[in-house]
């Protein structure tokens, strides 16, 4: 037990490390495991695993919040070169939608009518899970991911301040999309986006412990993600880092507590989510579960977890209230996340052979 705790409180001990912090991740990342780690396709113990998170950030300051969708889906499909080794594969869909306001003093801050500026990705992955020992007690994985991307401009204005959700920074792109946008008879501006990450996790697996720790990198090949390119220069995405980790501990028969990290480096931007969740056995018949977690993102923000689990479903919510200067127009609401993922469990049905009785007996 006081193993146990000191986990719990080294990890506690990491809110004192102050950064720069940036909505450049999911706060409830569990549910998009393959955004966190390529690494992550087929690591659960199921047959398949299907996840979904919208969020909605920055809605109380911008008339156009982050709106953001993530659908994904992995499985573990074959074994590897070993029998106690396994390969996983993953794909995902996102769709970004960027925030903004505008400058314009008879527009009096509001949006201009018809302007968007979005960002979809189509994701496949690949990972290999190398199993240390036969029991498949500790494992390291391998993962690489391939992404290809749009970004998409219409109807841009001069005016309209926005924000470049691969960097989280201020976009400088502005003035030339909205000459470009100009001599487009749609008002539309395009650019396709191609990059590769990859990952490593390991996974220590015991009676009543589960930990795992990873590191992953994306933007390896530093691809162009500027419309720039299309006047004189071009701008290349940041190459990116995060490294992550949890300790599943088991309390009691009902009890879980499970703290986290998740530290993400993305060129100037940097954020560091640090978070804690417990876990219910509110029905064993039923198998139902109730979760509950709190978290900070880089002293900037405190995160709010609430959420069940039903057999092999599972459904969360998660509320971002404002600790730093945005709160002067947020009023503290920083975003709220919906969540859910199911996982899939096929089994052979056992064919017994037939058992003949004699008469005589």
């Amino acid at each position: 037990m006081r193993f146990k705790i000191l986990h719990i409180v080294l990890l506690i001990s990491c809110l004192n490390v102050y950064l720069i912090g940036q909505d450049l991740h999911f706060s409830y990342y569990q549910f998009t495991p393959l955004n966190v780690n390529p690494a992550n396709a087929g690591a659960f113990s199921g047959s398949y695993r299907v996840s979904g998170i919208f969020s909605n950030k920055q809605a109380a300051i911008t008339p156009r919040a982050f709106n953001t969708f993530t659908l994904s889906a992995d499985a573990p499909i074959i074994r590897g070169i070993r029998k106690q080794d396994w390969i996983g594969v993953g794909v995902q869909a996102d769709i970004i939608g960027s925030s903004g306001l505008h400058d314009d003093a008879n527009n009096q801050g509001t949006a201009a009518k018809g302007s968007l500026q979005s960002l979809t990705f189509a994701k496949v992955g690949l990972a290999y899970h190398l199993s240390l020992d036969k029991k498949q007690t500790n494992i390291l994985t391998f993962g690489v991911q391939y992404a290809s991307g749009n970004k998409t401009y219409q109807t841009l204005s001069q005016l309209d301040g926005r924000v470049n959700p691969q960097t989280g920074l201020l976009d400088k792109d502005i003035d030339a999309l909205a000459q470009i946008a100009k001599k487009d008879p749609n008002g539309e501006v395009g650019l396709g986006l191609r990059d590769w990450s990859s990952g490593i996790l390991f996974n220590a697996r015991r009676k009543n412990s589960d930990l795992k720790l990873g590191i992953a990198l994306e933007g390896i090949f530093a691809p162009v993600v500027s419309y720039v390119q299309l006047t004189d220069s071009t701008e290349n995405k940041y190459r990116g880092i995060n490294f992550h980790g949890e300790y599943d501990m088991t309390i009691n028969p009902r009890v879980h507590i499970i703290p986290g990290f998740y530290y993400y480096n993305l060129g100037p931007a940097t954020a560091f989510n640090v978070n804690t969740h417990a876990t219910y056995h509110l029905d064993p018949e039923k198998d139902l579960k109730l979760t509950a977690g709190l978290g900070t993102r880089s002293l900037r923000a405190i995160i709010f977890y609430a959420g069940a689990i039903i057999k092999d479903i599972k459904v969360g919510i998660a509320f971002d209230m404002d600790i730093s200067t945005a709160v002067l127009g947020s009023n503290n609401v920083g975003g709220f996340e919906l969540c859910a993922s199911y996982m899939g469990k096929i089994y052979k049905k056992p064919k017994p052979k037939p058992v003949i009785f004699c008469p005589r007996l």
